[in-house]
């Protein structure tokens, strides 16, 4: 029964992925959306080939700087892969690199909500733009990550239920709300090494 479901499945997938195909600016081969995913501006986001995407993801492209543009707002690399429940919201520019390893519930945004008025409830003030983010090459980002307005060098590891607000150099591994570096690859010694104030 369990090998009829996956099957089932996969089949479902498949005709699901191609039916969304034409949406995008681009969904390269081998790419996998699963059911039930959501989108809003797909014509603003390129995913590349063989990326694998597990439900319940939300994918949000807006684009408020200006309404000729066809700029890709969010970019998804080679080999990528994206666990359950991703949240990824993009004003300007979000891009994930090949063969990042996102794990379950993982919010991913280049923006903030608005709280400058206190005379109007916070869900009519909108969202900015902050910054610019980056994942780098390689770089794993552990369950219940939220990942806001930073860029994260390659072959990076970002704790479980971290909150990444500062950029992060290659090489590094972080946890804690908000994220700092406790270890960092040895390239000498090929191994990962605590940080002076985790000694």
């Amino acid at each position: 029964m369990e090998q009829i479901h996956n099957t089932y499945r996969r089949v479902r997938d498949k005709i699901f992925t191609f039916l969304y195909r034409f949406s995008f600016k681009e969904l390269a081969s081998k790419s996998t959306l699963s059911m039930p995913f959501s989108v809003e501006g797909a014509r603003y986001i390129a995913i590349k080939k063989e990326v694998f995407i597990k439900p319940n993801a939300w994918f949000l492209a807006l684009n408020q700087f200006d309404s000729n543009s066809t700029d890709t707002k969010l970019s998804l690399g080679e080999g990528t892969y994206i666990g359950r429940n991703a949240h990824i919201v993009s004003l300007k520019s979000i891009r994930i690199g090949k063969n990042v390893l996102i794990g379950d519930n993982v919010y991913i945004a280049d923006n903030f909500h608005r709280f400058d008025r206190v005379d109007l409830p916070y869900k009519e003030q909108g969202v900015g733009f902050k910054a610019e983010v980056e994942i780098g090459d390689g770089t794993w980002l552990g369950e219940n990550v939220c990942i806001i307005s930073s860029k994260i060098g390659k072959q990076c590891v970002v704790g479980a239920n971290s909150l990444v607000i500062n950029n992060v150099p290659d090489y590094s591994m972080v946890a804690g709300t908000p994220a700092r570096i406790i270890k960092k690859y040895n390239h000498s010694t090929k191994s990962w090494e605590k940080t002076k104030h985790n000694t």
